[in-house]
């Protein structure tokens, strides 16, 4: 799962103020890039995730997703905010690096939580965080993402 994320579904250095900010940019890119038809939906979507359990992590970084019927296919979206957003997380950092997840409901197995497993697993290494962080167009980051998944 090497193509997890490609050049276009990469915004680094948005200004985003609010978590539903955050969901509302993210939805509305998801309907550009054919991965929803509806934006008001999509993030509707991934508060109600957000609301079962908090995808903050640790050391700035997050993973929110959604498994929905308003999701149309597959998309797996970064996002590097300019300021941190309030979030809950394990370590009580809020993040400013989110890889968002939009999985189809009917989508066969669990790729959503094989996708997850992988992320966080890549989380866990201070040098992809760092090397996350640090990116400086969308080219450099989906490179780098794209090795260290391939090294999993």
């Amino acid at each position: 799962m090497t193509n997890l994320i490609d050049d276009n579904e990469v915004f680094l250095d948005v200004d985003i103020a609010s978590k539903e900010d955050l969901f509302d940019f993210v939805a509305q890119r998801a309907v550009e890039l054919g991965v929803s038809a509806d934006a008001a939906a999509v993030a509707a979507d991934l508060m109600e995730r957000e609301g079962q359990m908090t995808t903050g992590l640790t050391d700035g970084f997050a993973i929110p997703h959604t498994k929905s019927t308003n999701v149309d296919k597959v998309g797996v979206l970064f996002v590097r905010t300019t300021s941190a957003v309030a979030w809950e997380t394990m370590d009580d950092v809020d993040p400013t690096c989110f890889f968002v997840l939009l999985v189809p409901h009917e989508n066969e197995g669990n790729i959503h939580l094989q996708m997850i497993s992988q992320l966080a697993t890549c989380l866990l290494e201070d040098d992809f965080k760092q090397r996350v962080r640090a990116a400086k167009d969308a080219g450099e980051l989906v490179g780098y993402v794209a090795d260290a998944l391939a090294t999993q």
